[in-house]
């Protein structure tokens, strides 16, 4: 899908490194400051595209991917739906339109592949948070993210 400033297109496993690298340069920056490397990066994303019913899309500009997002759709009781599992935009390309454009270039995948909702998990503390609510995400009042610590 041609888009106004690159392409959306369907991830390929050949996009798998750059897409290990992009992840590499948006969350070992701030405002995440993680410390993600070439191997775990790449095994990270390489569980997502092996899962049954996986899919991802990339952001083309001028043959350089920009962003990336990685998502599965899942059955639920009530209609399928997605899960974002990964969805990133290089530093300089945010706030310029590319994230939107993804967003809902998934909106339209959704929509003709009938899945009712989209779901996703993000930091309230990150601009990502606020770039899903102009999005008309949703903050669930109902669910919450628990987690617990194995090894400290």
């Amino acid at each position: 899908m041609k888009e106004k400033n690159g392409e959306i297109r369907e991830l390929t496993k050949f996009d798998l490194d750059l897409c290990a690298e992009l992840l590499i340069t948006v969350y070992n920056s701030k405002p995440w400051d993680e410390k993600w490397t070439k191997n775990t990066a790449k095994s990270h994303l390489q569980e997502f595209i092996h899962r049954k019913r996986s899919f991802g899309f990339v952001y083309v500009d001028k043959s350089t991917i920009v962003g990336a997002l990685f998502g599965v759709e899942r059955t639920f009781w009530s209609g399928d739906e997605v899960y974002v599992d990964e969805f990133y935009v290089h530093p300089q390309c945010q706030q310029k339109g590319v994230g939107k454009e993804m967003m809902m270039h998934l909106e339209d995948y959704c929509q003709k592949k009938e899945l009712e909702a989209i779901t996703l998990v993000t930091d309230k503390n990150v601009p990502a948070y606020h770039f899903y609510r102009k999005m008309k995400f949703i903050t669930s009042e109902a669910n919450v993210f628990l987690y617990k610590n194995i090894l400290q």
